[in-house]
């Protein structure tokens, strides 16, 4: 075996939380797969299945419900439907005399639930996310850029981080200094941290060895701002370029004028470009 110097204790590894996050963030494209915990005895899942098919909208019918386990657990499938996931971190059945709430699984519950559901709603979850992806995989707009998708926007975020060196501003006129002022909007309490910014800097972050963004403050006083959970608040409910259906038209009917060899190139762009 290596030995290391007077036994030293080997380096702590730390977990990398950020792809599992992003899978986190996805992981009910399908349609949400839910659970309810410590069900009375006298209840079934038959109870559960009736209380839960009236809280959902019109026309969403429950995929799967199983039977209640031995630890007093019931859980649920359903199709994907709009605000899906937040109804259902808030929900709470009422089931005989219990009030039972819903918790959406994540991670290994998640995984084991979805080994267990029938093959024929594994697949249809799975055809549901595809179409999910495809749909989200469309041109956004941050400010006045436009990029083809949410990771564009990333890793030109990640380029404008990268071609500065610590503790350099960026130009307040500048199109880079725009597009992060405009993605701080995102943030959950963007509001409230970018009170009195004057302007914007990269530096190294005050966890480990990462650099992050840091808002620069009036007063001289600067503090970190995580880029992430603004690009994470976007990919939630992405500002999607609005297409105006007269100009859509317009645009069809000069491509078609222009011959098909023009129609050809703006595809292919975008190909590379994703």
């Amino acid at each position: 075996g290596v030995r290391r110097p007077a036994n030293a204790a080997l380096p702590s590894l730390e977990a990398k939380p950020q792809h599992h996050q992003k899978k986190m963030l996805h992981a009910h494209d399908g349609g949400a797969v839910i659970v309810f915990k410590n069900v009375p005895a006298e209840q079934s899942w038959v109870q559960i299945k009736e209380a839960l098919a009236k809280t959902l909208p019109p026309k969403v019918n429950i995929w799967f419900c199983s039977e209640v386990n031995d630890k007093s657990q019931c859980f649920a499938a359903c199709p994907p439907f709009d605000g899906d996931l937040h109804l259902f971190e808030g929900m709470e059945l009422e089931v005989g005399s219990a009030k039972l709430k819903a918790e959406v699984c994540y991670g290994e519950a998640l995984q084991a639930v979805l080994k267990n559901l029938p093959k024929h709603i594994r697949d249809k979850r799975e055809r549901e996310s595809k179409k999910r992806q495809k749909e989200r995989n469309r041109p956004i707009v941050v400010g006045s850029q436009k990029f083809v998708n949410v990771g564009a926007l990333r890793g030109k975020v990640k380029e404008i981080m990268n071609s500065r060196s610590d503790g350099e501003q960026l130009k307040p006129e500048g199109t880079d200094f725009k597009l992060i002022k405009a993605l701080l909007d995102y943030h959950p309490k963007g509001a409230e941290k970018s009170k009195g910014m004057t302007g914007i800097k990269v530096a190294k972050s005050q966890q480990g060895d990462s650099r992050c963004f840091y808002m620069v403050k009036a007063d001289g006083a600067d503090e970190d701002v995580s880029v992430k959970k603004c690009i994470d608040a976007i990919e939630l409910d992405p500002p999607y370029v609005k297409v105006e259906k007269k100009a859509a038209a317009e645009g069809e009917e000069k491509a078609a004028v222009a011959g098909e060899e023009k129609k050809a190139e703006p595809a292919s762009e975008t190909k590379e470009e994703a």
